[in-house]
Formats: C-alpha cells, sequence, structure tokens
C-alpha cells in the first residue's frame, strides 16, 4: 500500500520498452492514428482497484488483471475511457499519466491546461488513492478491527482516563473521588512501565472529538491500530484489574448497606421505647399513690427508660417502686433521682458529723442551714488555711 501513496504523475510519456508498448496500445483503441491525436481521446476515471480487495472484479480490469494496458505487472488498476471509441481499459500507478488526469480536472473545474497545477494533480491521485486504501485497509484487516473494537470499547472508557484535581462526593460509598477524563493523548514510549494509551474510543469514534478517524480517514492509523491490538492482547488483565475494583465497590457498599440498616435498626429501637416511654407515662398517671409521691420530692413523674444506661434504668426502676409503697427516700437517692431527672444534685443539708467538724476547725458561720455540699467546700478551705 505504501508504493500507491508514492504515485507520482508523469506530464508525457517517454521513449523506454513499456511506453512505447503503451502508446501503441492506446493508438490501436483509439480513432485516431497517431499517439498525439489519440492520447487527447482518453480520461482517468478516477476508479481504481487493487488486487487485494478480493474477486469482486470490476468489467475494465477482467481482460488482462494484474497487467497494465503496456503488458507491465501491476497491482494497482486505474480505469481509463476513451470518450470517442468508448473502450474501457487499466494502467498502473506508472503509466496513469498526468494528460490523463488533466482532462479529468478540466472537465470537473472548466480551467484550462496552463492554470491546473501538478499539486491539483497530486491531490487528485491523492484523494483516489486514499479511498483505494481505505477499502484495502477495510478488506483486510476489517473483520477483526471490528471485533476488537467492540470488546474493548467499554473497557476503554474506564481504563484509558486520566485522573483530574476536581473532586466530587460518591453517594454510593460515602467518599470523595477524583474526576476522571478520557486521556486524548498518550505519555511515555509503548513498552515503558510509565506509558499511559490514549483513549482508543476517542481517537476512533467519539462523538466529541473533531478530529476522530472515523470520519477523517476512514479507517485507523498505525498506532491506533497497533494499540487496539495491544489492548485486545492484554484484555484478560485488564479485566482481572477491573474485577478487582469492582469488587472493592461492591465491599464498600455493602458496607454503607450495613451501617444504614444498623441506623435504621437503632431509630426503630428508639421509636419502640419512645412509644413505650409514652404507654408507661400514660399507666403512671393513673397511679394516684406515684403522682403524689413524685409531687412530694419535687421531681416530675418519670419512668425507668428514661435513664441513660442500664444502672440508671434498673436505679429508677427500684426508686419508682419504693414511691408506690410510700417508703421513705434517703438524701442520697433523692440527690441521684433530681441529678437523673434534672441533671442537677439537690442540696441536702449537712449531716452532724460535718457541722461539729466545721466547730471544731473555727468556723464561725451558721451551721444550722448548712448543706452537704457547702459544708465540704468550707472544710476544705479551714484545713488549707490551717496547714499553709
Amino acid at each position: 500500500m505504501n508504493g500507491l501513496s508514492e504515485v507520482r504523475p508523469r506530464r508525457t510519456l517517454g521513449t523506454g520498452h513499456w511506453d512505447k508498448k503503451l502508446m501503441r496500445n492506446m493508438v490501436d483503441l483509439s480513432e485516431a492514428d497517431n499517439y498525439e491525436d489519440a492520447k487527447h481521446e482518453w480520461i482517468a476515471t478516477g476508479k481504481v482497484w487493487w488486487t487485494g480487495l478480493g474477486d469482486k472484479i470490476p468489467d475494465y480490469v477482467k481482460p488482462h488483471r494484474n497487467y497494465c494496458l503496456c503488458g507491465h505487472n501491476i497491482a494497482y488498476h486505474f480505469e481509463i475511457h476513451n470518450t470517442v471509441t468508448d473502450v474501457r481499459e487499466c494502467v498502473g500507478s506508472d503509466h496513469i499519466n498526468s494528460y490523463l488526469i488533466l482532462r479529468a480536472i478540466r472537465e470537473e473545474t472548466g480551467l484550462s491546461d496552463e492554470n491546473i497545477t501538478d499539486e491539483m494533480i497530486e491531490e487528485w491521485i491523492t484523494v483516489r488513492v486514499e479511498a483505494l486504501k481505505k477499502t484495502a485497509w477495510w478488506n483486510v484487516h476489517g473483520e477483526a478491527f471490528v471485533h476488537m473494537f467492540d470488546a474493548v470499547k467499554d473497557i476503554d472508557l474506564r481504563v484509558n482516563v486520566r485522573e483530574g484535581k476536581k473532586r466530587y462526593y460518591d453517594s454510593e460509598i460515602r467518599r470523595y473521588k477524583n474526576e476522571t477524563y478520557i486521556r486524548k493523548r498518550s505519555t511515555g514510549e509503548v513498552g515503558d512501565d510509565h506509558y499511559e494509551m490514549a483513549s482508543i474510543v476517542w481517537r476512533w469514534n467519539h462523538p466529541d472529538n473533531p478530529k476522530a478517524q472515523a470520519n477523517k480517514r476512514g479507517y485507523p492509523n498505525d498506532k491506533l491500530w497497533m494499540d487496539l491490538i495491544r489492548f485486545f492482547a492484554d484484555l484478560e488483565n485488564v479485566n482481572l484489574l477491573l474485577k478487582k475494583e469492582d469488587d472493592l465497590r461492591a465491599k464498600q457498599i455493602e458496607t454503607v448497606k450495613k451501617h444504614d440498616d444498623l441506623q435504621k435498626k437503632i431509630r426503630e429501637e428508639q421509636r419502640k421505647r419512645r412509644d413505650k416511654v409514652v404507654e408507661n407515662m400514660n399507666e403512671i398517671k393513673i397511679s394516684p399513690a406515684f403522682t403524689a409521691a413524685c409531687e412530694y420530692y419535687g421531681v416530675p413523674v418519670f419512668v425507668a427508660e428514661q435513664g441513660k444506661d442500664s444502672w440508671e434504668e434498673r436505679f429508677l426502676g427500684d426508686i419508682k417502686g419504693k414511691m408506690v409503697k410510700g417508703t421513705i427516700l434517703s438524701e442520697n437517692q433523692i440527690s441521684k433521682l433530681n441529678e437523673i431527672l434534672l441533671g442537677k444534685k439537690k442540696d441536702v443539708p449537712a449531716t452532724d458529723k460535718q457541722k461539729n467538724y466545721l466547730l471544731r476547725l473555727g468556723y464561725e458561720g451558721d451551721v444550722d442551714d448548712i448543706t452537704k455540699s457547702q459544708a465540704s467546700d468550707e472544710i476544705g478551705k479551714l484545713k488549707n488555711s490551717r496547714w499553709s
């Protein structure tokens, strides 16, 4: 295929053996009896056929497949048409002369021969050559390309990406992660440990890529083709890595689910507990003895479940039973009850032992109305001043 892209048209035929044979054969198939007049009857049609395209051979090739009109062996068959005798023939890349193309361009554009440049002639050939290369490439590699591309396209968009600095919250695993973007350019050299392949999908047919090769060329360039082969060959290892990622994510999602289920269970238990409190409170309200006892001790009506832990729950349950029976509570019990229900310790009178000890230490204040906590503070102060 490389030889075809290097075709360089000549303005005229020379005096070589194959050139002379071509001129004679063209004259034989023309109305004119000399080459200089006969050559103007011929035009290049723009059709090209290559032996690698398979068994579907055009009619203009069949009379001498693999051979130019001059008799020389060829691979690429350019159709030429005698517009006077209506004969259609083929010549090889060495004999697709400029004058054959000049007439085609002249009739397509209306330009005179003097205004048709060599660049225009070469472009005419390039367009036809590219169309041929595209057809030939797909004929040889098309089935394999489609098979491999379909196998890797979804995976490619997961693997051949780069991490950005922007972060987002992944609600499924309750974590922040870096945004990822399609890798549009490869980094490093093929074979290096740090080689990072550009996305195959991006280069081939991604809708956001204005230079996608599927639209620009019609077939992949060599780099894309080789990258696709390499990626497909390593697909088993890539899938193993992706499976590990997927398994880890599944575990993270399961952990989140278990946490949510646990929280749901806790909320449900709290709801049941609140409902139980309300139920007990309703029962308590119809117990005049307990209500009266709560009023007597200056605490709100309560239930055991109001305790913050199992010890407080047992304590409240015991106290409730004593209050219902009419048992007199001790100062310590009253203090602890206030602490649990009201969030503060209730002041209780100092003991006789505290009062006598204060007097021995030289306390000059009134000890009749002093509380237990106040007595403890004063004892501490007097002892400190005494030994300082």
